[in-house]
């Protein structure tokens, strides 16, 4: 079980709170948690943060991870954490450089050599075409005789 210090969303629409909890990583945002270790307003003219950072040491004493904004929050605070949890990674940058001299595409498929016996075999012969199958006609419907009168 990874147990993550991340965010939890209240407040209204609109008018976003959060509350830093402790939480199974599993579980969703604003699902079930742990502990609550304080709180968060952006809205306000500092962007208000409170946080028991006794509380927050004992967790990541205990193996709990920070998330990337609750790490910026943290610093904020004044403790400094130690490794953030990084959901998405970002892909690695390619130099132009290396990218001109690399002479194989990555994404092209291999050239395989095929015998002319199996290339002729595949190929439809030339004098011959397929024929085609004829078209089925729509069934004709039985006029009924009551509703035509």
């Amino acid at each position: 079980m990874a147990v993550t210090i991340r965010l939890m969303r209240a407040g209204a629409k609109h008018r976003p709170f959060f509350k830093v909890v402790v939480t199974d990583s599993r579980m969703p945002r604003d699902g079930r948690f742990i502990a609550i270790l304080g709180t968060y307003d952006p809205l306000a003219d500092s962007g208000s943060v409170n946080i028991d950072l006794e509380r927050v040491k004992t967790w990541m004493g205990k193996g709990a991870k920070p998330s990337l904004t609750v790490s910026q929050l943290l610093k904020r605070a004044g403790m400094t954490p130690e490794k953030p949890v990084v959901v998405k990674k970002a892909p690695q940058a390619v130099s132009l450089d290396e990218l001109r001299t690399s002479s194989a595409e990555p994404f092209a498929e291999p050239a395989v050599e095929r015998a002319p016996e199996a290339v002729a075999a595949e190929a439809p012969a030339a004098g011959k075409k397929k024929a085609s199958k004829p078209a089925k006609k729509a069934p004709k419907r039985k006029a009924n005789k009551e509703a035509a009168k």
